[in-house]
This record gives C-alpha cells, sequence and structure tokens, in this order.
C-alpha cells in the first residue's frame, strides 16, 4: 500500500491553518484534484462527520464518500476515503512553530483491481497533489492571517 508523508512550515497562525483545513466544503479552492465536496450530515464536523467528494485524477471523475475518523482541534483531523476501486487514508497534524506552524500530512492509499496495477504511479501523483496542495493552502492562509 502506497504511503508517505509530506510536511510544510506557514508564516500563519495555527488556528488560520486549522479554519481552513476542517472547512471542507472549501477544499476545492486549494486542492488540486477536488471538484466537489459536500457534508452528509447536519451537524457540527467532528469524527463521524460524512462528505460527498468528487475528484477529478487523470481526467477521470471519482465519487468517493469521505469519513472523519479523528477530530482533535486545533491540532490534528483524520480521515478514510472510500471509492468504487480506492480506498484513500489521511491524517492531517498542525503543529506551532515560533513562526507560525508546521503542518503535516501523512497519507496511504489502497488500490483494488485493475487499478492495483498503478500503484507505483497513483503514488506518486498523489505526493505530487499533497504538495501542490500545500503549496496551494499556503498562499492562501498567508495572504489572509485572519484566524
Amino acid at each position: 500500500m502506497p504511503s508517505g508523508t509530506v510536511e510544510a512550515d506557514f508564516a500563519a497562525s495555527p488556528e488560520r491553518v486549522w479554519s481552513v483545513l476542517v472547512d471542507l466544503e472549501n477544499a476545492p479552492s486549494w486542492v488540486p484534484d477536488v471538484v466537489s465536496v459536500k457534508k452528509l450530515d447536519s451537524t457540527p464536523i467532528g469524527t463521524g462527520s460524512r462528505f460527498a467528494e468528487v475528484v477529478e485524477v487523470q481526467g477521470r471523475k471519482m465519487d468517493l464518500t469521505v469519513s472523519v475518523t479523528e477530530f482533535d482541534p486545533p491540532r490534528r483531523i483524520a480521515h478514510r476515503g472510500i471509492g468504487k476501486s480506492v480506498e484513500i487514508g489521511g491524517q492531517t497534524s498542525v503543529v506551532p512553530t515560533p513562526t507560525g506552524c508546521r503542518v503535516i500530512n501523512e497519507w496511504s492509499l489502497e488500490l483494488s483491481g485493475f487499478l492495483k496495477l498503478g500503484s507505483s504511479i497513483a503514488a506518486t501523483w498523489t505526493r505530487r497533489n499533497i504538495e501542490a496542495s500545500m503549496e496551494a493552502l499556503r498562499k492562501l492562509v498567508e495572504s489572509d492571517p485572519r484566524p
């Protein structure tokens, strides 16, 4: 199962970064492959919250059901997304630093069926997408420092 960790430092408060990270319905504004996210329940976000997510990979759209598996504000959120032939796990931690915070994204990817043959390509694509997401997140939170 491909997995990895991407870390980045931000010149923004942990609270500002956290507020963007947990606004999952706004993820399409900074996560390159996310087309849409819709919350499936009416309760505040927390462990057990579920979302319908549409992602576009190599020109193909995929539907995922994403569940929040851990929610520890303002430090850590974890989720699991399940689609037709893919299961994506991730956890994001926000760690205060003297100049802002460090964001640590740990991810795993499990492919099934025919997609399993492309695991190494999918791993490379996933890492690049997360790196691009971190850069877009940095631009967003550093350009607007509100909490």
